[in-house]
């Protein structure tokens, strides 16, 4: 399985070592293939004080071939049609069709444009919570 993970995430579950985002990336794996694009990696590090929780983000993705951090430029005319949609062009809409172009089967994101307003039948938006949930109902292969 493959997700893509807001940078909202990444930031909860590295503050918050009980919360239910540290729980979902403490199980990327070979099964739970993981890709971001680079600009959640910026807002990740923007956003979190410590080098001590930036190294550790950063160790999520080193020498892990299935966890990438994706510097590629998306296709403009992908990216145009989340724009249509209404989400923001440099943040929601880049991320939403980032994932649709990588193919993922999981965005999972507390961001609540995301989970209230994105609709595509590209891949499935949900929280950790959700997702966590929906792991323990049908386990990944």
């Amino acid at each position: 399985m493959l997700i893509c993970i807001d940078s909202c995430v990444f930031i909860r579950g590295l503050k918050d070592p009980l919360s239910d985002a540290n729980q979902l990336l403490s199980l990327l794996s070979p099964v739970l293939q993981t890709v971001i694009p680079r600009l959640v990696a910026i807002e990740v590090t923007r956003n979190l004080q410590s080098d001590v929780d930036k190294a550790r983000f950063y160790r999520l993705f080193y020498e892990r071939p299935f966890a990438m951090i994706i510097d590629e430029d998306l296709p403009n005319v992908l990216l145009a049609s989340y724009i249509a949609t209404g989400l923001r062009a440099k943040g929601d809409a880049y991320i939403g069709a980032f994932a649709e172009w990588m193919a993922v089967d999981y965005l999972i994101s507390d961001n609540r444009h995301f989970l209230r307003d994105l609709q595509t039948d590209a891949y499935r938006v949900a929280s950790p919570a959700e997702f966590l949930n929906r792991r323990e109902q049908k386990p990944l292969q």
